[in-house]
């Protein structure tokens, strides 16, 4: 018996997760609360979007849409990319901008109205479409998908086959990078503190040192976190780390193909 959960209950598993950040961010009367909560929604949205995009879609689309008199994939494609367009206009607003909550509110309703679309009428679609042990295999691939899928909205980018596999492995490192410097950065300010704290206790002469290697350490960090060089290391990357991005990816591919059946 297969020990992975199904396709459906991995997509209905990310709709209750994305609905308890909904929720919080309701029920929050922080704006740096908010702002976090934002950056959570606008994650695990990219994630969840991207892999319906890339495994589910496509063959929903030719055996849902193709006699279809309303494309119900097409339209879910479309609703998307209206969410992913409200997500980067999200990014950019602080929490004490006059439009970021209603933004996440509007983007809220919008994003619940296609779950409650999605769940009524795609999820039990694919269940005629799919065996059992095809949904949990495809379960399995989706669990793989979302390790390495983007973790930031790209409305540009293709959203249906062939080109959303590979805009999506591409913005998945791309993204990936971003937050592993972030992470960086974050460390630094961390050790930064550690050590004037530490000074600190050994005296003014202990203070002054650390400012001074503090500050050469931001300065060196701030460059590294310009978005040129941020593009000159991601097109550089670790040559290594991309080639495993590459043989996931075609893993993954190979696994989708295997799954979707002959169309007679």
């Amino acid at each position: 018996m297969p020990t992975s959960i199904d396709a459906i209950a991995v997509l209905e598993r990310d709709h209750r997760d994305i609905e308890e950040l909904f929720r919080l961010f309701e029920r929050s009367g922080s704006a740096a609360r908010k702002k976090d909560l934002s950056e959570r929604i606008v994650r695990e949205l990219s994630i969840h979007a991207s892999i319906e995009e890339q495994l589910v879609y496509p063959r929903a689309r030719r055996l849902i849409d193709g006699g279809a008199k309303e494309p119900q994939v097409l339209l879910a494609l479309e609703e998307h990319h209206v969410a992913k367009v409200g997500l980067v206009e999200i990014q950019a607003l602080s929490a004490t901008d006059a439009r970021f909550d209603a933004k996440v509110r509007v983007l809220i309703a919008n994003v619940r109205h296609h779950v409650e679309e999605e769940e009524r009428d795609l999820f039990p679609a694919l269940e005629r479409a799919y065996t059992a042990e095809e949904l949990h295999e495809l379960g399995a691939v989706l669990e793989r998908a979302k390790r390495i899928a983007p973790t930031r909205p790209h409305p540009s980018a293709p959203d249906e086959p062939p080109g959303a596999m590979f805009a999506g492995l591409a913005a998945g490192a791309y993204d990936r990078s971003r937050d592993a410097i972030a992470q960086l950065v974050e460390m630094t300010f961390d050790a930064g503190r550690q050590l004037a704290d530490s000074a600190l206790r050994r005296g003014e002469d202990g203070v002054r040192r650390t400012r001074l290697r503090f500050a050469r350490g931001l300065e060196e960090m701030r460059a590294e976190v310009q978005p040129a060089a941020i593009e000159r290391r991601v097109r550089r990357g670790t040559r290594a780390a991309r080639r495993a991005q590459q043989r996931v990816g075609q893993a993954v591919e190979e696994a989708g193909r295997e799954l979707q059946p002959s169309v007679h």
